[in-house]
């Protein structure tokens, strides 16, 4: 196989075909045909993308060719001890606490020792690693992986296809609904700068309900390259609840796509909150595929210093009568940057689609700065669609109102961003997990939650 990126522009982007060509016979599922015909496919398909740059309208704010000037090896030093104190530090005591079916993945291998899933497989949910699944993988997971809602001018998703080394594979069975959600806790090691590639692929059947919450969180590496997707089919009448929170090492690149496809009657509301790495890139894809069917996707980042963060949302009406919801709140200090790109796209075939979209920013100093690029496609005549975009500085009258009742001003400061981002929360069903985020919101802010 030539494994060549065309019209080369940088050393990295041949790091990670040597990377693949290096690894490709030691991969989870190397000898498994449809396994290896997946990896081949996409490490192809990367040799003809190359890295994202300025010059990709979807990447403009986010040159991957500039910012990647080294590809670090793949982790190796696996079973790396990690207390209880560790857990909750990576986390946040907040999240740590939050009840939950617990599954933890550090380096990208499941941990059985660190994670609680006592009754999940006793409910009726399938779990496994899906390293191991890529031994043998069964039917379910064949008609899941790579197939949901593909992409294939995505770069970034190509390399996670062909280097995919662990995470989670979850079968949701028909008509379950899980009483506790699930919480998936991404850890990276304590050793030197490497790179990591999971890949978690949850399969909703018929009317199953359930919420899953991703974590990622720091053990103390330094110079983390993530990159992780989450693939999400939901069958007819099923409801998922998807929410994240990314509080990773301030040197860390961080790439996620979320893939999710929505069969008729089905619900799917998603949630990101982002407060570190150097580098977040945040990919959301979500696809209509049955009649009746409503998604409703928030997010809240929130930056300082030099950080980056990148939210880019691609949501497809392909069939009629379903409705789309988008809120996203991004707060800025110091020379941070923040970038929301929003594009919902109607098909001919979607009419009755019912679609908004709105992007906010509050920028704390002079120096930060939010992109919004915010897009509609209607190729349909009986919609009603509609998107947004504002930014601004803290209300200095509110700011003032709030310390003439005694209030000092941090404090009014810090309850002002809340109410902000509040609103963002408001798609998470969960009042526990609500509060979760609340408390995780107050810690970046430095005060108590309220």
């Amino acid at each position: 196989m030539d494994l060549s990126v065309q019209q080369f522009r940088s050393k990295a982007e041949q790091d990670y075909l040597d990377l693949y060509t290096k690894a490709e016979k030691a991969l989870p599922g190397a000898g498994n045909p449809f396994v290896a015909a997946l990896r081949a496919d996409a490490i192809k398909a990367y040799g003809r993308l190359g890295l994202p740059h300025r010059r990709i309208e979807a990447w403009k704010y986010t040159d991957l060719r500039a910012r990647i000037d080294e590809v670090h090896p793949l982790v190796t030093a696996l079973g790396i001890p990690v207390s209880d104190e560790a857990l909750e530090a990576a986390l946040g005591s907040a999240i740590a606490a939050f009840p939950a079916y617990r599954i933890v993945i550090v380096e990208g291998e499941l941990r059985v020792d660190l994670s609680d899933m006592s009754g999940l497989r006793e409910a009726g949910v399938e779990v496994s690693s899906l390293s191991h699944l890529l031994e043998m993988p069964p039917e379910w997971l064949k008609a899941a992986l790579g197939q949901v809602n593909p992409r294939e001018d995505d770069a970034v998703l190509a390399l996670n296809t062909a280097l995919m080394t662990g995470g989670v594979a979850l079968r949701l069975p028909e008509g379950l609904t899980l009483g506790k959600p699930i919480h998936l806790v991404h850890l990276d090691g304590t050793g030197e700068a490497a790179s990591t590639f999971t890949r978690n692929v949850i399969a909703a059947e018929a009317g199953a309900s359930a919420t899953v919450l991703e974590s990622y969180g720091s053990l103390g590496m330094t110079g983390l390259q993530r990159n992780a997707v989450t693939e999400i089919k939901i069958g007819d009448k099923a409801a998922i609840n998807h929410i994240k929170i990314q509080r990773e090492a301030p040197e860390t690149i961080h790439l996620n796509v979320w893939l999710a496809a929505l069969g008729a009657d089905a619900r799917y509301n998603g949630f990101q909150l982002s407060t570190g790495a150097a580098l977040a890139r945040n990919q959301v894809y979500v696809a209509f595929n049955g009649e009746g069917s409503s998604a409703d996707i928030s997010g809240a980042c929130l930056g300082r210093d030099r950080q980056h963060c990148d939210t880019t949302l691609v949501v497809e009406h392909r069939v009629p009568a379903c409705d789309s919801r988008e809120l996203f709140k991004v707060v800025l200090d110091d020379e941070a940057r923040g970038i929301f790109q929003g594009k919902v796209i109607v098909s001919p075939d979607a009419q009755k689609t019912d679609g908004k979209q709105m992007a906010q920013a509050l920028l704390l100093s002079e120096t930060a700065e939010f992109d919004s690029k915010p897009e509609l496609e209607i190729f349909a005549d009986d919609v009603v669609c509609g998107h947004g975009a504002t930014s601004g500085q803290i209300d200095e009258d509110l700011l003032f109102y709030l310390e003439s009742r005694g209030l000092p001003e941090p404090e009014a400061r810090a309850m002002l961003i809340q109410a902000f981002v509040g609103e963002a929360f408001e798609v998470v069903d969960d009042e526990a997990l609500r509060e979760a985020f609340n408390a995780a919101s107050a810690a970046w802010l430095g005060v108590e939650a309220g």
